[in-house]
């Protein structure tokens, strides 16, 4: 449940977000100068357009991540030496992950086992026909209705909005790894799956693209099957994740750009998701470090087998619910007890909207705090211009009293502004920024009890010591 508000009239919540894949992710971390270079190559597909009655967005910001098991752009010569196969097999999810950006900055990754026996809703052919919805295995969903009908079953199963998506196939992930010069892992025991091509020693050790894919892909040899999968595929991404923000990659230019330019290009994103919204999280996300990145999985209960579905996974009905219920917020996922950044506020910025105008003499300071505000997660209508009279080095919150708790927000935010009351100005805030603005204030939402994991489970973090 969200935060309490008493504003009077609800505000219509606008997030502004990226779709983050292990390489956008990354892009977003390391900084907004090198992010803008790169973002215009990812691809865009139709996901939302056909979409309605959607579960209500709340705050935070999530993303389906899929990766789908597409040969394209593999030679056969590429697809004997990654050991997937040399036919087409149409499309097929390999992971499903929701990617939880949380309003204080930590991220999330809860991953989803394709096996969930959930309800497909009902969709229509390309020729034309209505097919109702029916139970079956979560990834089907994307198999028969693509990126729009896999949200679809996700936000219908869980009650959760999904605000972007992402997508990478076979390629694409070789590609990355490959642009970081491999990355470091650790087993602590010897893997060998042949179907995989996989053969790996226990200890430390750095995968190339080939035994990278092999790695994630491989469950033939683990008794615990998907679920094992699911979990070196979060060990792996939070692996390149430290890969891609350490010295060895930030200090080098030539690797730094090749994996950016490898992410951008090999992921496919929501037709919403534009290169402005990038730059944006990637102000955000620009101080993200590993141990605000956490990884679990949808809570599981005992149940393995369906009658007429054979082998599914169930859901644990009250653990699941807990974890859908902090994903519907801008809660974060990690149980910590730290202290987040930034005075605590009733209404969380998502739900605000301000128009931003300059009162000072400095040229482009509307514009610099526009940026800001949409990077802290805020609704900017429209872009910076002059205001009517200069306000000089004051900045001056203009504000319908009918929204005096979301005021509390812009105040925490700006500390030193004075507040004019104006009657009738609605639910858009006016900020009149003066020239000794320095900078939008950290504000947090009280976030609710965190979710518990899977019985025996604690979430992992992407700074955890994999050999632990």
């Amino acid at each position: 449940m969200a935060p309490a508000r008493t504003d009077r009239p609800r505000s219509t919540r606008r997030l502004v977000g990226v779709t983050v894949a292990a390489g956008v992710l990354v892009v977003s971390a390391v900084g907004y100068a090198t992010a803008s270079e790169v973002t215009g190559q990812v691809n865009r597909t139709e996901v939302f357009g056909l979409i309605s009655d959607r579960p209500q967005n709340d705050g935070g910001m999530n993303i389906l991540l899929v990766g789908n098991d597409d040969r394209t752009g593999l030679s056969k010569k590429e697809r004997r030496q990654l050991h997937v196969g040399q036919g087409e097999y149409g499309r097929h999810t390999d992971s499903m992950m929701i990617v939880h950006v949380a309003d204080d900055g930590s991220v999330g990754v809860v991953s989803i086992p394709r096996d969930s026996y959930v309800e497909i809703p009902a969709y229509t052919t390309s020729t034309g026909k209505v097919i109702p919805s029916t139970k079956q295995k979560i990834n089907a969903a994307y198999s028969i209705g693509g990126p729009t009908l896999a949200v679809e079953a996700v936000e219908q199963s869980t009650g959760v909005h999904i605000d972007h998506y992402a997508e990478i196939n076979f390629a694409g992930f070789v590609n990355m790894v490959e642009g970081l010069g491999g990355v470091p892992i650790c087993t602590k025991k010897p893997i060998v799956d042949e179907k995989a091509g996989l053969n790996l020693p226990a200890g430390p050790q750095t995968l190339n693209g080939a035994e990278a894919l092999g790695y994630v892909r491989a469950r033939y040899f683990d008794p615990s099957a998907d679920i094992g999968r699911m979990k070196r595929q979060q060990t792996f991404l939070a692996a390149m994740f430290k890969q891609a923000i350490s010295p060895a990659t930030l200090m080098n230019p030539a690797r730094l750009m090749s994996f950016l330019n490898a992410a951008a290009s090999s992921v496919t994103v929501d037709e919403n998701f534009s290169k402005q919204d990038m730059w944006h999280l990637a102000a955000k996300m620009r101080s993200v470090n590993p141990s605000a990145i956490s990884f679990q999985t949808i809570p599981l209960s005992d149940d393995t087998y369906e009658p007429g579905a054979g082998a599914v996974v169930i859901w644990d009905p009250e653990e699941s619910a807990a974890l859908f219920a902090k994903l519907k917020t801008g809660a974060p996922l990690d149980g910590s007890d730290a202290a987040p950044a930034g005075e605590e506020v009733e209404v969380a910025p998502s739900s605000i909207s301000v128009r931003v105008l300059n009162g000072s003499t400095v040229n482009g300071q509307g514009t610099k705090v526009i940026n800001e505000m949409r990077a802290a997660g805020y609704s900017v209508v429209g872009i910076a211009s002059n205001a009517p009279k200069k306000t000089g080095d004051v900045t001056v919150i203009e504000y319908d009293p009918r929204y005096d708790t979301s005021l509390k927000t812009l105040q925490a935010a700006f500390p030193n502004a004075e507040v004019k009351e104006v009657e009738g100005l609605g639910r858009t805030f006016r900020i009149t920024v003066g020239s000794e603005f320095d900078g939008v204030k950290a504000v947090h939402v009280a976030a609710p009890e965190p979710a518990p994991a899977a019985e025996g489970e604690t979430p992992k973090q992407a700074a955890n010591d994999l050999c632990e």
